[in-house]
């Protein structure tokens, strides 16, 4: 896939990773659309951000676990820029949830935040792919996916489901489609993220440092354009895995 001229739709992609992921497709001279649920003043300003750097731009307010909403986005982008060549499912929420506090309501939640906003575009939007014959699918999960944080259990679950699904496309979309998933390690961690697990978890990390949002953002741009790559999981993480 050459980026330049090539649409991107990134599923939140208003602000922290998803904007960065924006930008730098925007930079490799992709049009960039993304959704945004309620982050209604990032969103306008990562528009502005985007269309600074030539992108031609489409800023979506949509719920990317609900159906309807997601067809209607499809539909948009398909009109707009007459198809999607890139995919990047990056909706998602991050919260501490220990297992002997999580509540059904909790388990729910980071189900439907975390793999029910990748599970429900993919249908519509593999569907538009095939139909395409050709497309490229990233799904952002986390090196938690594998390696599981004690008190955040059913988000790692929820990431793990991501990665389960992105391998059954893989399969499911080929050959037209190729479907890879990155799992990023310590990058961007929220503002309300302990000190002392922070520092434990670049410590466990073999680069012993935190990554950036531009370091997953290359990663996205590398598996958009390898054309010869499909149903990987490629870590960003440091080699925080290991730790």
């Amino acid at each position: 896939m050459d980026l330049r001229g090539a649409t991107a739709l990134i599923t939140g992609g208003a602000h922290r990773l998803g904007r960065a992921i924006g930008l730098h497709l925007a930079e490799a001279g992709a049009n960039v659309a993304f959704t945004y649920l309620s982050s209604a003043q990032a969103a306008r300003d990562t528009q502005r951000e985007l269309e600074q750097r030539g992108a031609r731009v489409l800023a979506l307010r949509a719920d990317a676990a609900d159906d309807r909403q997601m067809a209607g986005v499809v539909e948009r982008v398909r009109r707009h820029y007459g198809g999607i060549d890139l995919w990047v499912a990056n909706a998602g929420a991050f919260r501490r949830t220990p297992l002997e506090r999580a509540t059904p309501a909790d388990w729910d939640d980071m189900q439907r935040l975390n793999f029910e906003t990748f599970l429900v575009p993919s249908r519509r939007i593999g569907a538009l792919m095939r139909r395409q014959r050709h497309g490229s699918i990233v799904a952002l999960a986390d090196v938690a996916a594998h390696n599981p944080w004690a008190d955040y259990i059913p988000y790692c679950v929820a990431k793990r489901a991501v990665v389960g699904l992105a391998m059954q496309l893989a399969r499911t979309l080929a050959p037209a489609v190729r479907v890879n998933v990155i799992a990023p390690g310590p990058v961007l961690m929220p503002a309300d993220f302990p000190a002392a697990a922070r520092r434990s978890e670049i410590r466990r990390t073999l680069l012993r440092r935190e990554g950036s949002a531009a370091d997953v953002a290359g990663a996205v741009q590398y598996l958009a354009e390898a054309d010869y790559v499909t149903g990987v999981v490629l870590p960003v993480d440091g080699g925080r895995r290991f730790g």
